[in-house]
């Protein structure tokens, strides 16, 4: 039996100021959004040319609670698409898209009323049989853990799946907790499952021979910069799983050390020149860009014309500049001007004394989806 195992495909997410240009499809809207919905109908024409005996999406379809009419509309168009090719799909709720009070409502309601679409969502496991296989899926919630340990194969079945959101004890990854994230302990996947299939990892990641995050379709921040993005594609009886990558936006980090000056082609040019030079070698038109400087001084950081690397980073979906300070002193002074407010949350946060880079990343991230813009 053939599986499409997806996941975390947000739709709806947006970041930055950048949109779609007049003329082109979707013109006037926010370019992220538009990459997401991309990947989404390259993962719906993925699923619909290799036609599997089932499609299962494992959480966070939609990026929140209250998804845009738009982002409706485009998930019912690709599951609508599936529907008519025949193609059995069943979607579990994830954290991004689960209210936290019963009274608002699920958008997952709407989605029952598409033939051969099982979406699962009350938190409790649930199942469904397609063919020789059934799937028990339990959505996110807040008892994820408690029902997913309620979960149980069945032994009259030939093959069961188990389907869930969440994240594992164990993966470092998972050390910052997001916003309604719940974790799932390694035994409470344990159960006689021919596969489990996760979501919440957006990195494909084996777990045991039987248990694989597939990984989201898009990147959504630099800690996913050099990950394959794109779907799993699992054989059963065994499993035999394998990953298929799907084309995404690009990001790049360039780092720059300011005390290493002697290995540095044009060490005598200025430090703008320098970066100018990083910079625009690595053509940055259309890429997500941020441009670390390690090791500088506020005297050297004074210098720095951040309007020429802006300029030089203009066809880029997204520039961030970022100095990582020799002297980390909080000093009381006035700045020489003003910059965005993404700019001055990264200059204040530089000086600040965090102990683990990791921190100082997630802060700019969370900010930069915050704020949204160039800086």
């Amino acid at each position: 039996m053939k599986i499409f195992h997806c996941a975390d495909t947000h739709l709806g997410y947006r970041a930055y100021s950048r949109h779609v240009p007049e003329g082109e499809p979707d013109a006037g809207l926010n370019l992220r959004e538009a990459d997401v919905y991309a990947a989404w109908d390259r993962l719906i024409a993925a699923a619909i040319a290799t036609k599997p005996d089932v499609v299962i999406h494992a959480g966070d379809l939609f990026d929140r609670v209250r998804p845009s009419n738009r982002a409706i509309d485009r998930a019912l168009e690709g599951l609508h698409r599936l529907s008519q090719a025949g193609l059995p799909t069943i979607i579990v709720a994830g954290n991004h898209e689960t209210p936290r009070l019963r009274e608002t409502g699920h958008v997952f309601r709407l989605l029952r009323r598409i033939p051969g679409i099982h979406p699962l969502f009350t938190g409790k496991p649930e199942q469904i049989a397609v063919g020789d296989l059934l799937v028990t899926g339990v959505a996110h919630s807040g008892q994820l853990a408690e029902r997913v340990g309620e979960a149980r194969s069945d032994p009259d079945a030939k093959l069961n799946l188990l389907v869930t959101h969440g994240a594992v004890s164990g993966i470092k990854e998972f050390r910052n907790s997001e916003l309604n994230q719940a974790a799932l302990p390694d035994a409470t996947l344990q159960g006689g499952w021919d596969y489990v299939a996760l979501g919440h990892y957006h990195e494909f990641t084996a777990l045991g021979h039987n248990t694989w995050y597939c990984g989201s379709n898009e990147r959504f921040s630099f800690s996913e910069e050099k990950e394959p993005k794109g779907y799993a594609m699992v054989e059963l009886p065994g499993p035999q799983v394998e990953h298929y990558e799907i084309t995404c936006r690009q990001f790049v980090t360039l780092s720059y050390d300011c005390q290493d000056k002697a290995g540095t082609a044009g060490a005598g040019s200025s430090l703008t020149e320098r970066l100018l030079t990083q910079l625009e070698a690595t053509a940055p038109d259309d890429k997500v860009i941020r441009q670390r400087v390690w090791n500088i001084s506020r005297e050297e950081w004074s210098t720095v014309d951040r309007r020429a690397l802006l300029q030089a980073a203009r066809g880029s979906i997204n520039y961030a500049l970022n100095p990582e300070f020799s002297d980390t002193t909080v000093e009381l002074q006035a700045a020489p001007e003003l910059g965005t407010l993404l700019e001055e949350f990264r200059d204040y946060l530089a000086g600040q004394p965090l102990q683990k880079p990791a921190e100082r990343d997630w802060l700019l991230q969370q900010a930069s989806e915050l704020l949204g813009g160039k800086s």
